[in-house]
């Protein structure tokens, strides 16, 4: 096949991102990286985000309502099915002493259903995930805006780490 039709159905395989949030307190974590969705919606039309949790849709990102869905609090025994639904775990967290001892749950949930994480740099995260290898941590938007893309982008990447992911020690704690 033609270079150019691999790059069509690479667009046209839609990629989901899934922000679980749980908890009002996360409106911060998500609005810390509101501007990288934007850009990541806007010059992707078949990434498509999952927002499940008590949240509302950010202002800015109505303009791609079309790409977005929202869903209410989901009872903890169906989160696995939802966050297995997504391709990737988006894990934002401020720099906050609260953040900073927050546990690595939400990668452990993920890595559980074979769904790669993205999530701040800091705090848990930073010491259990292995950047690139099991999950990928980004430290400021810049870096946000290029390994999300590079995670859209590159599929194989996506299951390589996701495949780590569930056999490496992190499934067994």
């Amino acid at each position: 096949s033609s270079a150019a039709s691999d790059v069509y159905k690479r667009q046209a395989k839609k990629v989901r991102l899934g922000y679980f949030s749980g908890s009002a307190t996360h409106l911060d974590d998500i609005e810390m990286i509101v501007p990288v969705l934007k850009q990541l919606l806007g010059k992707n039309p078949n990434l498509e985000l999952l927002i499940v949790g008590i949240l509302e849709l950010p202002v800015e990102l109505k303009l791609f309502a079309s790409q977005i869905q929202m869903e209410g609090f989901v009872d903890y025994q169906k989160l696995p099915e939802r966050i297995a639904s997504v391709d990737i775990n988006l894990a934002p967290l401020t720099d906050t002493i609260f953040n900073r001892a927050k546990s690595e749950n939400k990668w452990v949930e993920a890595a559980l259903v074979q769904t790669v994480t993205a999530a701040s740099n800091l705090g848990a995260f930073a010491e259990m995930v292995q950047d690139g290898e099991d999950g990928v941590l980004c430290r400021d938007e810049a870096e946000w805006l290029e390994k999300l893309q590079w995670l859209i982008d590159d599929e194989p990447a996506r299951k390589a780490i996701a495949c780590l992911l569930y056999t490496s020690d992190a499934a067994d704690e």
